[in-house]
């Protein structure tokens, strides 16, 4: 489908939302900007109706058949995500070919609803202001590796290295054991850099942020070659100590204040 080539970084968004890829012209796409103050039903009901009552005529039968249709498979599904905490969402319904996802925006937009393939316009536009970016949390032994692509983060590899420990002994053992930890913990950083390179080549992430404590951040930056070191963009402050969900929620949430390329500001 050539609506998927006008920005290149659409590609890895459709990677990561693999249904809107079988999307066809029976589908609903709806943007709609979230309210600060947190979920009101009514509140999104309101905009969703204007939204429809200004674009509804512009429809045939089937077309209005479809729009009410996917409309109340939305509605029940925006009251059970309860979306709040970011500017605006895109949500894409298509019953027949199960298709029923909403994508986070870092930006709020103005509300708008289509029937026909779907609405991509946007996202390609506003893909160019912020481009997907790799986000890596490292300490010593672990890494976790997420992508973020507009206002979602979403998990891609977790990696389980080799133990670090360091010897309190003392004496002439000391420094032998301290090397050894320092090369175990390098070649755990290692792997996690062959796993960026693999992303990178295979997907169009042109940034990279890196969080973790400070020793273990420096060291995976030191063993980057120069391509990849000059895509670090940035550090966020993350711990693998936090719990998955806790660690996700914390990377979104700065992604959303990082994201936009400086130039577009």
């Amino acid at each position: 489908m050539t609506w998927k080539l006008h920005v290149k970084s659409l590609n890895t968004l459709l990677k990561l939302e693999p249904q809107l890829e079988v999307a066809d012209g029976r589908t609903l796409s709806l943007y709609l900007p979230v309210r600060a103050e947190g979920f009101d039903a009514a509140h999104y009901d309101l905009l969703l109706n204007h939204a429809v009552a200004e674009y509804e005529p512009k429809l045939d039968d089937k077309q209005r058949a479809v729009m009410e249709s996917e409309r109340r498979r939305l509605r029940t599904h925006l009251n059970l995500v309860r979306p709040a905490g970011v500017p605006a969402l895109v949500a894409f319904s298509n019953e027949p070919v199960r298709l029923l996802t909403l994508i986070r925006l870092p930006e709020s937009v103005e509300p708008r609803v289509e029937v026909g393939p779907p609405l991509l316009a946007p996202l390609e536009l506003m893909l160019k202001r912020y481009p997907p970016a790799l986000v890596v949390v490292v300490d010593k032994e672990e890494a976790r590796l997420f992508a973020s692509v507009l206002g979602e983060v979403v998990a891609l590899e977790h990696l389980t290295g080799q133990e670090v420990r360091h010897s309190r002994a003392g004496g002439t053992s000391a420094s032998s054991n301290q090397r050894k930890a320092d090369n175990r913990m390098r070649a755990n950083l290692k792997r996690v850099v062959a796993i960026l390179q693999r992303e990178v080549k295979r997907d169009e992430f042109g940034r990279i942020f890196v969080g973790g404590p400070e020793e273990a951040r420096a060291e995976l930056i030191r063993e980057l070659p120069k391509p990849l070191a000059g895509a670090v963009a940035g550090t966020i402050s993350a711990s693998l100590e936090t719990t998955p969900g806790r660690l996700l929620a914390d990377i979104r949430e700065q992604m959303a204040r990082v994201a936009r390329v400086p130039s577009a500001a």
